[in-house]
């Protein structure tokens, strides 16, 4: 933790049965409510049995909050603070970590220059705030060096326009710069952004629009876009539509035209040592997979479905377990295993005899 300043993690003015009060305040200030409705708001910001003790202190005239009620007729009860704004003020630890969040170079992606000025000025009115961490405490061991630009005015702007679009269902006009070769001009409808902490970099998930024809889905690194603006034109009916209409997680979900599932999945035996089974785990938690254990030979099996287009950063991640694992199909990534291996040992060792 940065500088010298301690921070308390829990505090009982942020914790859930504080969130109880403060919602059923708010809504009583609202419309009365009653015995029954607070209960499930209890049930619902608590635990089942905080309302046994919320709710009489709440409700009985000798209970220590029943000056925050005012009881009405029909077992309702209202308010006695109106319509008053019940937000508990930040805690030292909440400024602390959004004066780190403001220092990250992807904040101004999201906030303009003045809104992190005025952010900031306001952390520092009562006192100066020490950040919880700083940027440069964090090494990425396992991150390419050659990630976004997020210091470029370009590159901010486009990224600007992009939200725009998404937020409004607006389609946009690109160029970008391929692999190859400058791709001609194109519309295309913006479904979601996509963040990549391997690589560093944002990729929008959009469909091109083609005359005529269903629009096919495109994962475009948002650094090669040489231009972009908002268009006019109106989205067309059917597949624009309905996946614009996805939510973030669904737009890379089995369902999506960005997603190209491997016929079979990758399966994997999992010996247990060096705590290999919880890393596995963690690794490809964000992988759709099933697990069960062979009692016989005391391994786990791991099934891990995964998009063609991951297949190789599936490897890069498979390789980094070394003997704790053992790829068993499809044999595909099986030979490319190996020939991994070979080319590693030859580079290190020399050629195999």
């Amino acid at each position: 933790m940065s500088g010298d300043t301690s921070f308390s993690l829990f505090d009982k003015l942020y914790s859930c049965y504080y969130l109880a009060v403060r919602r059923i305040l708010e809504e009583a200030a609202l419309s009365p409510v009653d015995s029954r409705r607070m209960e499930e708001i209890c049930r619902a910001c608590a635990f089942d049995e905080s309302a046994l003790s919320i709710v009489p202190e709440l409700t009985r005239p000798d209970g220590a909050w029943s000056t925050l009620l005012s009881a009405k007729r029909g077992g309702l009860f209202s308010s006695s603070l109106g319509s008053a704004s019940l937000k508990p003020p930040l805690s030292r630890l909440q400024k602390a970590w959004l004066k780190a969040i403001c220092s990250d170079p992807r904040f101004l992606l999201f906030f303009s220059e003045e809104e992190r000025d005025r952010l900031s000025a306001a952390l520092e009115e009562d006192g100066q705030v020490t950040e919880l961490y700083r940027q440069e405490e964090f090494y990425y061991y396992d991150q390419f060096r050659d990630g976004d630009d997020y210091e470029s005015v370009m590159y901010r702007r486009h990224f600007a326009t992009i939200l725009e679009g998404i937020l409004n269902r607006q389609m946009l006009r690109l160029s970008y710069s391929g692999k190859r070769q400058l791709l001609d001009p194109m519309k295309v409808f913006p479904v979601s952004l996509q963040y990549s902490a391997k690589d560093d970099k944002f990729r929008l998930l959009c469909i091109r629009r083609r005359s005529g024809r269903p629009g096919l889905g495109y994962t475009l690194n948002v650094s090669k876009i040489l231009s972009c603006e908002l268009c006019r034109e109106t989205p067309p009916a059917g597949g624009i539509q309905a996946a614009s209409a996805l939510p973030f997680s669904a737009a890379s979900g089995s369902g999506s035209p960005f997603v190209r599932k491997a016929e079979e999945p990758a399966v994997i035996e999992i010996d247990g040592r060096r705590n290999s089974l919880e890393r596995c785990m963690l690794k490809f938690a964000d992988y759709e997979k099933r697990t069960e254990y062979d009692e016989k030979r005391g391994v786990y099996i791991c099934s891990i479905c995964y998009d063609i287009q991951d297949e190789t950063e599936l490897i890069i991640d498979l390789l980094s377990f070394g003997p704790v694992i053992r790829v068993v199909s499809p044999e595909r990534i099986v030979r490319q295993i190996r020939e991994r291996v070979m080319r590693q040992h030859e580079w290190l060792f020399g050629a195999v005899e």
